[in-house]
């Protein structure tokens, strides 16, 4: 099991990292700014990096880091409820971003998903370890 779950740490780093460098096409992607400037500033980008940065740092060592782990889950809970807020509350028009950019409007669409699925694996890593 445990060799399952350090690869899905590397796995939620690397889609951390990746992601933000891929759809912020290197941090030139202003689309992602002006659609959603509270989350995904360039600032906010930054910082999933440095989450998934720490999501990598922790992967062989997920056993002895419970409560960290929890607040990995906490924090994916967080970016959830913004993609549920930005989907339902804000309510963008995607065929038209999908006209300006296909590449957002892919982001805008999966990165809640994205991270639901993320946030369920740490809290099943965090009931494994939890002291």
């Amino acid at each position: 099991m445990k060799q399952y779950l350090t690869f899905g740490f590397l796995l939620a780093g690397f889609a951390n990292i990746l992601g933000v460098l891929g759809f912020s096409l290197g941090f030139q992607n202003e689309l992602l700014n002006s659609y959603y400037p509270a989350v995904f500033s360039n600032f906010g980008l930054g910082m999933i990096i440095v989450w998934g940065m720490a999501y990598i740092a922790v992967s062989t060592e997920h056993p002895r880091a419970s409560r960290l782990i929890f607040v990995f889950f906490l924090e994916k809970m967080v970016y959830v409820g913004t993609a549920v807020y930005f989907w339902f509350v804000m309510k963008p028009d995607f065929m038209m971003m999908w006209e300006e950019s296909v590449l957002t409007t892919l982001f805008f669409i999966i990165y809640g998903i994205n991270d639901l699925v993320f946030g369920l694996m740490f809290f099943y890593a965090w009931l494994q370890y939890r002291k």
